[in-house]
């Protein structure tokens, strides 16, 4: 495996990360990320992608962090965000990605879904988390009606509006005023974080 420095290749910066594959440097670009999707999913993709960046620092403090052998765990199961995961680790493609889901969020994006991720390079692993008060409660309490067959009228252009919003909030600031890292243990492919005990299900 080759040694590339995270110092001479930042792993996240701007609209970019950069992560090696096959004993070459990737640079990567939140548009391509985008480009498959419509907006509605604008939302999912980025949080996914500014996630992805925070585990790329972290796991690349001295040498920038590999493709080869990344196992990742997301707590949150909406499209757009696991299409982000995949763009950047290629963890479904390789069948490294657990979608872990509560008894109240299955397989649907509701309030109880949390914005949360394991990223695992079999030396440690990158526990990302999106800050408890960035969503609003009023975007989950939409997201439950329209889940649920509740929606009001006007509910439809609220939620295109708080996406876009919370789309643009989340490049606005620094990842260290939206995301909390902490480094532990290693997953191995399959495992889940030791203290969650929501069922496995497969991406």
């Amino acid at each position: 495996m080759t040694y590339f420095s995270s110092k001479e290749y930042i792993p996240a910066q701007g609209l970019l990360i950069r992560i090696v594959d096959k004993d070459r440097v990737l640079t990567l670009d939140y548009q391509e990320a985008t480009a498959q999707h419509q907006r509605s999913l604008w939302w999912g993709t980025a949080v996914g992608y500014r996630a992805m960046q925070v585990a790329a620092i972290a796991l690349s403090k001295d040498q920038l962090w590999h493709r080869e052998n990344l196992v990742v765990v997301s707590a949150h199961p909406g499209p757009g965000v696991l299409d982000s995961l995949n763009y950047v680790t290629q963890c479904a493609d390789r069948d490294r990605l657990t979608v872990m889901e509560n008894d109240n969020c299955v397989s649907r994006c509701n309030s109880q879904m949390k914005f949360e991720w394991w990223v695992s390079d079999e030396k440690q692993t990158a526990h990302v988390m999106l800050n408890e008060d960035f969503v609003p409660d009023e975007f989950y309490q939409l997201i439950d009606r329209r889940v649920y067959s509740e929606t009001r009228a006007d509910d439809d252009k609220l939620f295109e509006l708080y996406k876009v919003n919370l789309s643009s909030r989340i490049w606005v600031a620094a990842l260290e005023e939206n995301f909390t890292v902490e480094l532990l243990p290693p997953l191995s492919k399959g495992e889940l974080p030791s203290h969650h005990v929501w069922n496995k299900v497969p991406a």
